[in-house]
């Protein structure tokens, strides 16, 4: 799954489409609704913030006369509600296969614009409900303010918030919930019996022991890795492309720089690691602010600080 709330198809026509910048969200009248609760609201803003999302990619002047916004729309929103869906959910990588060409071309002729807009929208869907239930709030989000807030912003029209205010509910809301559930899970796993604690609170399982020598904190390493979110979604990893990776241990974030020196070269190691080992209270790019992070880690080689 592509991590949230990143979308689709943004790596094939950003770069026939210019940097995307956000605008504005139309206003076509002034529109006055009281939530009734935050539940309803930050219900409404997640739907807001990832369809306008969508807006931006599939509006540019480039990609706006290759997809039906409205039809995106529709194929979100019959899958957000559960409808009976117009295209089979499973055909949708076909789709994508035959009306998607290299360079951002796409083939009329081979799927009709409005179905490969229809399928676009429900991937849009599945990707939105796959962030949620790795959140573990998909049942207790709002489903008609969720939907609500998709309409306005693939419509780019009469947002009941501004999407700045949106954005910043999004954020401070993901940032609480990455944080209470990340401080859940390191206590829980740190009571399995194949778990190890440091006084920094750096957790780790030993898969294998290495008969090599340990690196030290200015040494040059090797790694084969696989980084996960605490619910198992994988955000990089070295191990498809068989390209292991060399790091400087001076350069890495605290929990590798700790962990790595614990192990033996040879070894493979798993961490778990709370945020303050990991990417903070920023975060870094699909790593949210407060995310804890899991590391699968083998330990190939040592280059020696000369």
């Amino acid at each position: 799954m592509k991590l949230l709330v990143g979308l689709f198809f943004i790596t094939i026509f950003v770069a026939c489409s210019g940097d995307a910048e956000d605008e504005p969200i139309r206003l076509m009248e002034e529109e006055v609704y009281q939530f009734r609760s935050f539940g309803e609201k930050i219900s409404y803003c997640i739907g807001l913030d990832h369809a306008f999302s969508a807006y931006t990619v599939y509006s540019t002047p480039d990609t706006k006369s290759k997809f039906d916004l409205s039809q995106i729309e529709a194929g979100m929103v019959d899958y957000l509600y559960g409808n009976e869906l117009r295209i089979p959910f499973e055909a949708r990588d076909s789709i994508f296969d035959y009306y998607l060409l290299e360079n951002g071309i796409v083939d009329e002729e081979a799927i009709p614009k409005i179905d490969a807009s229809y399928a676009i929208g429900m991937e849009e869907g599945y990707v939105l409900v796959g962030s949620l239930v790795g959140r573990g709030i998909d049942q207790i989000v709002d489903v008609e303010m969720l939907v609500k807030g998709v309409r306005d912003g693939i419509k780019n029209v009469n947002p009941v918030v501004s999407l700045v205010e949106a954005r910043t509910e999004v954020a401070n809301y993901y940032s609480k919930l990455n944080l209470e559930n990340g401080e859940l899970f390191l206590k829980e796993n740190a009571e399995r019996d194949s778990v190890f604690t440091t006084e920094s609170g750096l957790q780790y399982m030993v898969f294998k022991k290495g008969n090599g020598p340990r690196p030290n904190i200015t040494d040059t390493v090797l790694v084969h890795y696989t980084g996960r979110f605490i619910d198992g979604r994988e955000f990089e990893s070295t191990v498809p492309s068989q390209k292991p990776m060399m790091l400087n241990l001076m350069e890495v974030i605290p929990g590798w720089q700790e962990g790595i020196v614990l192990m033996e070269t040879g070894g493979q190691y798993r961490f778990f690691m709370p945020h303050v080992l990991a990417y903070g209270e920023k975060g870094s790019g699909p790593i949210e602010p407060f995310c804890a992070l899991v590391f699968d880690i083998e330990l190939l080689k040592i280059k020696r600080f000369d």
